[in-house]
């Protein structure tokens, strides 16, 4: 085994540790013992997982600050799959582009130093959907990628993008959808490219655009892991 393995185990025993006696509790119940505001949005899950470590901030440290961490979540399915596809960084296309190498790359880097830690959440319980505040707290999982991830899933998403645009084969299409709404369609990695992650929008709206190195404009776009990845990495 080596130091990374130890860390992890090290890391997951740490994360045990605090959030054990919230396993199984539902979300309304987490936040009358942990004082937090009824609301139900999204952002509140992630705020609740923060609120059980004890933390104030999304990134963190584990084992004696020897781990950079960061705190994601998950919601099931009634299917044990995860309700979406996990988000991350915003693209730096000028950057990815530029790299001298993958090792350099801020994609590389990030996902070669980072462990993630994931609290996952029941939305379907007894079967059937119910509101957020019924939700229950499953578990929380360590996980750091592999180096074969690193260096095939994810370093394939990362020369897909740097050949579109260095080659300026990047398409972007002009498609009017039913209700007059125009959206601009790209050959980006989709979900589908392969099963590892994917880019798509993370902009405030449609006009909240990018300039492309090669003089394009775009959406402005974050890389996600695929929803069966996600699956994957919670193994359950």
């Amino acid at each position: 085994m080596n130091e990374s393995e130890e860390l992890i185990i090290f890391s997951q025993i740490e994360i045990d540790d605090k959030i054990s006696k919230y396993k199984g509790m539902k979300v309304s119940d987490l936040k009358e013992s942990l004082a937090m505001p009824l609301k139900d949005n999204k952002a509140s899950f992630v705020q609740l997982a923060r609120k059980m470590m004890d933390i104030t901030n999304s990134q963190f440290s584990l084992c004696d600050n020897r781990v950079d961490a960061v705190l994601k979540t998950v919601r099931l399915t009634g299917m044990e799959t995860p309700a979406e596809a996990m988000s991350f960084m915003p693209v730096n296309f000028k950057e990815w582009s530029e790299a001298l190498c993958w090792e350099s790359s801020s994609l590389y880097r990030y996902f070669n130093k980072k462990i993630l830690v994931l609290f996952i959440f029941q939305q379907y319980p007894n079967g059937q959907r119910v509101d957020d505040s019924e939700m229950t707290f499953l578990d929380a999982k360590v996980w750091k990628m592999s180096e074969y991830d690193l260096n095939h899933g994810l370093k394939e998403v990362w020369e897909r993008v740097r050949y579109l645009i260095n080659a300026e084969k990047l398409e972007i299409t002009p498609v009017k959808q039913k209700n007059g709404k125009i959206i601009n369609k790209n050959n980006l990695p989709s979900g589908q490219f392969n099963s590892l992650g994917h880019l798509r929008p993370g902009a405030i709206n449609g006009d909240d655009k990018i300039l492309l190195p090669n003089g394009q404009r775009i959406v402005k776009q974050r890389f996600w892991f695929n929803t069966q990845y996600v699956k994957e990495i919670i193994d359950l």
